[in-house]
């Protein structure tokens, strides 16, 4: 019923007494809000409508009540506020249900929260208010759809996500966490704005209109701009005037950046007539009055909140704005602001003149932050105020603020209607209730508690669903209850256990009230039954545990719960397995996990022991590793772990082996690996090292050769010492070493045949002796059998075959015995010497190389002997590490021996010094005109001999 006249002049009253010692003093803003609000009230008829003119009346007349006003939350809390004498309130309070899921019965999620302030300031002195906001909340945070990355939905139905909704359901949010108490609400408040960012934004700065299945809109709608930016300077004016969330400072500064972003695009955009069009940036659009009024009252809020930030020049672009609104208010009563876009089709081409309700609520906006800039002292006061007078007489402080005529409307009677009770039955009372798309709890579609809550039942939940999809996510009622109760309270009573709340699982709560078959939907869906999952069964308990009894799926080898939480998968025990099969049988995968007895299977039957294949065992590894405790198996000769990794074959080693035996044994079949010194079973008992045999190493080699290092063992008989250890091997030079008596150690040595050259034939076998009689035997003739007899010191010797020996010489010997003569010193220029005998023979020192670009060079060292006449030479072995003058006796090349009979590294040694091929030789003397080299060959193969014994003068 309309307003009496007695209510009329109580408010007129009221209203002059807040305005001489509560209210903001009215400036000149250039048109008359007063009549703008009357246009808003007669004009309002939606839910969003009704909040929004709500709002505009409270920062209207009761700005102190405001999140706008100086200390909304004294002491922390809400204000008291009297709805009889609160004109907001008076005006929200008949459009409010008390008994409803939400304050409003409406098609969208957001548009009844924007009452939810007023509810929540009524509510300070009617709790079913603020029982009704609660309802409120839960519907907006616990049952509206959300988008994919968690954004409510304005949308009941699908998820769609509308600039529009930031200033419902956020401002009040934040509101009702101030009320409650609640940080962590006004966190989820802020990181809504968030999200509702993160889908809406275009590019840099502005936000699209609406985005999802049923009304996407995707321009950049200058109102829903507005909305989205006037929604968060509520909710950052709510978060840093109350003393629970003013030390939220990243909060705060992540809003203002989010303002900003809106702002400076809209500020950047081209206008129509000095009006934002209604479409940002889109030239084909007329500039209208809803977004430019809101967008310029942010401005106005954030200079005041924020001078730093949001300086000169966004208070500049706000009153260009202003005063173009102004010139576009209707005279006289009216008020109305036009043009408008159509706020029921924000697509209309045609400009609405009418009277927009939330235009003419975005005019109010604009004139109550710039009323509150003006008093802040940011913008600059008006020339002049055409409201405010003095009048003489009154006393020289007082000044009458003189009213326009008072806002009305005709009240209607509160909305009534069945209490929501979410505890019965959505099958009952002819609710038939089910879910608003992917939502909390069902709600009743018919019936008299149409709009509420209700309990839901199998026939609301229909078949059931994968527990994780559509948010529901799934949990058992008592998942695990059993589990916790023995691991973690050990044997306290299940009475106890069941007064108990613990927390389980990824965060939820569960209650030791039995264990179920089925899981349960705890987010979306709650009630129903769902189909369970891995997210749904948690990590895998023991399938012998709480009435799983668990078995495999022999079609994917997985082990599932088949009683109590049927279809989770549970860990297999040796009860669920049964005896252990081949790890390679039935797509078991069997692998050691650690160091430990048996395999299990990593496929199928996964965490049942298994019996190890080669597959599982891999490449044998030491016998003596990771406790293998390896040992061989006398009927294959193959090793074995016998502790860890049982069953595997492992690599011997010397614990597994032993001390070495014969080779030849115990199908042993030893061989060198290489050029190794020992040898190693290659049948029975592999890897093991074995004593060798003449059957492991064959022929015999030069102990020079593969690192032999041969030498001489106790009892004379040459054997390798490094590689291939034991072995005999056929003796060197450096076998053998320097030439002994042919008489010592058992050497027994005789000369070869036709040869001068004694070896031994006894122990050193082949080694070079020096004869002596016994070497020589009886004396023969100095003619016979190669001798050559010569003088030496007067004493004929041979100095061919059997060298050294004393020879008989013949009557008719010619020529006669040399004269002892000492060969001439450097000093003698012209020397004389025997005449020369062919052919003849330089003895040396052999470098062989090899070199690369780079200019490096490797060398082989040996003995070498060239032949002067036929320019030929040979060579004995050579070898890497240097070999020195001394290690030229002994060598052979061309068949024939090098024999030294005193020091050969003294220069112009006399003939006699040596013997080779039936020759004597002098040392190099360079006074004869001997060259250092007789062979050089530089490049990349460089090679050279040089000289060291000249053999050129016959024995006889």
């Amino acid at each position: 019923m309309a307003f009496s006249v007695n209510v009329f002049l109580s408010l007129f009253i009221s209203v002059i007494y807040r305005a001489r010692f509560t209210a903001a003093v009215d400036v000149e803003a250039g048109y008359n809000p007063y009549s703008a609000a009357q246009a808003m009230i007669d004009k309002s008829s939606h839910s969003w409508e009704w909040g929004t003119a709500a709002e505009a009346l409270l920062e209207l007349y009761d700005s102190q009540l405001s999140v706008f006003g100086s200390n909304p939350f004294p002491g922390g809390k809400i204000p008291s506020a009297d709805p009889s004498s609160v004109f907001a309130l008076r005006y929200a309070k008949q459009f409010i249900n008390v008994n409803g899921q939400v304050l409003v019965s409406d098609s969208a999620v957001g548009d009844p929260a924007s009452l939810g302030v007023s509810a929540i300031l009524i509510g300070q002195s009617d709790g079913s208010y603020i029982d009704a906001a609660n309802r409120q909340a839960d519907y907006i945070l616990n049952q509206a759809p959300k988008w994919s990355n968690g954004a409510i939905s304005q949308r009941p139905d699908v998820a769609e996500i509308w600039a529009d909704n930031m200033a419902m359901s956020f401002p009040f949010l934040a509101y009702l966490a101030v009320q409650k108490g609640d940080t962590s609400l006004m966190d989820t408040t802020v990181t809504q704005c968030g999200l509702h960012r993160a889908v809406l934004k275009a590019g840099d700065q502005n936000w699209r209109h609406i985005i999802g299945p049923q009304s996407q809109d995707t321009g950049l709608w200058s109102t829903g701009n507005g909305w989205a930016a006037y929604g968060m300077v509520r909710v950052l004016h709510t978060l840093q005037k109350w003393s629970g969330s003013s030390s939220m400072t990243s909060q705060a500064s992540q809003l203002k950046g989010w303002i900003k972003e809106i702002l400076d695009g809209a500020m950047s955009s081209s206008s129509d007539g000095g009006l934002l069009r209604n479409y940002l940036n889109d030239n084909s659009w007329f500039g209208e009055i809803s977004g430019t009024a809101i967008l310029s009252a942010v401005a106005y809020r954030m200079a005041v909140n924020d001078p730093g930030t949001f300086g000169s020049s966004y208070i500049s672009w706000a009153d260009n704005n202003r005063k173009v609104l102004a010139q576009d208010q209707s005279g006289g009563a009216e008020g109305i602001f036009s043009p408008a876009v159509d706020p029921y089709s924000w697509l209309d081409r045609n400009k609405y003149t009418s009277g927009s309700p939330e235009g003419q609520a975005f005019g109010i906006y604009l004139y109550t932050a710039y009323r509150d800039c003006v008093a802040a002292g940011v913008c600059a006061k008006p020339a002049s105020s055409a409201t405010t007078i003095s009048k003489s007489g009154i006393g020289p402080h007082e000044t009458l603020i003189v009213l326009h005529a008072p806002v009305k409307f005709t009240a209607g009677s509160a909305p009534t209607g069945v209490p929501c009770d979410p505890s019965q039955s959505c099958d009952t009372d002819g609710c038939q209730g089910s879910f608003n798309g992917l939502s909390k709890y069902p709600v009743c579609k018919a019936g008299p508690r149409s709009g509420c809550q209700c309990k839901a039942t199998s026939t609301t939940c229909g078949a059931h669903q994968s527990c994780d999809l559509n948010g529901c996510a799934g949990e058992f009622n008592g998942l695990r209850s059993e589990f916790l109760r023995r691991e973690i309270l050990g044997e306290r009573s299940v009475a106890n256990v069941a007064r108990r709340r613990i927390r389980v699982g990824r965060g939820r709560v569960g209650k030791f009230n039995g264990i179920s078959a089925f899981p349960q939907c705890s987010k979306n869906f709650i009630g129903c039954e769902c189909t369970a999952t891995t997210n749904t069964c948690g990590s895998p308990q023991s399938c012998d545990l709480n009435g799983c009894s668990g078995s495999f799926n022999l079609s994917n080898g997985i082990s599932y719960c088949s009683q109590n939480f049927v279809g989770c998968q549970c860990a297999p025990t040796t009860h669920t397995c049964g005896g252990r099969q081949s790890c390679d049988l039935n797509h078991c995968e069997g692998q050691f996990t650690t160091s430990e007895k048996y395999p299990e299977c990593t496929n199928f039957f996964k965490g049942c022991k298994c019996a190890a294949t080669s597959n599982t065992c891999g490449s044998p590894q030491s016998c003596g590793l990771n406790g293998c405790g390896g040992a061989f198996d006398l009927s294959n000769g193959l090793a074995y772990c016998t502790q860890n990794f049982e069953g595997c074959q492992c690599a011997s080693n010397p614990g597994t082996c032993g001390e070495p035996q014969s080779c030849d044994l115990n199908n042993c079949k030893g061989g060198f690996p290489g050029n190794v010194p020992s040898p190693v079973c290659t049948g029975f008992f592999k890897g093991c090292e074995c004593t060798a045999t003449s059957t492991t190493c064959g022929a015999k080699k030069s102990c020079d050769l593969n690192g032999c290092a041969g030498g001489y063992d106790s009892s004379g008989v040459a054997r390798c010492q490094g590689n291939f250890h034991g072995c005999a091997c056929t003796a060197t030079s450096n076998t053998c070493g320097e030439a002994k008596s042919c008489d010592l150690n058992g050497c027994k040595g005789t000369f070869d045949s036709n040869s001068n050259t004694a070896r031994c034939r006894g122990n050193f076998p082949n080694c070079v002796c020096i004869p002596t009689s016994n070497t020589c035997g009886a004396v023969d003739s100095c003619s016979a059998n190669g001798c050559n007899g010569a003088f030496n010191g007067g004493n004929p010797i041979c100095t061919g075959n059997k060298y050294g020996c004393p020879c008989r010489p013949d009557p008719i010997w010619r020529p006669p015995p040399p004269i002892t003569r000492t060969l001439p010193t450097t000093s003698d220029p012209t020397p004389t010497l025997p005449p020369l005998q062919n052919p003849w023979f330089v003895v040396g020192l052999w470098d062989e190389g090899e070199c690369n670009f780079n200019g490096g060079c490797t060398y082989s060292y040996g003995a070498g002997a060239m032949n002067m006449n036929a320019g030929t030479r040979d060579q004995g072995p050579l070898t890497g590490i240097g070999f020195s003058t001394k290690q030229i006796c002994g060598q052979t090349m061309f068949g024939a021996t090098v024999i030294c009979n005193g020091d050969i590294t003294a220069d112009c040694a006399d003939y006699g010094v040596a013997l080779y091929n039936s020759r004597t030789c002098r040392t190099y003397c360079s006074s004869l005109g001997d060259s250092p080299y007789v062979w050089k060959i530089d490049g990349t193969f460089p090679s050279f001999q040089s000289t060291v014994l000249v053999c050129d003068r016959a024995l006889s």
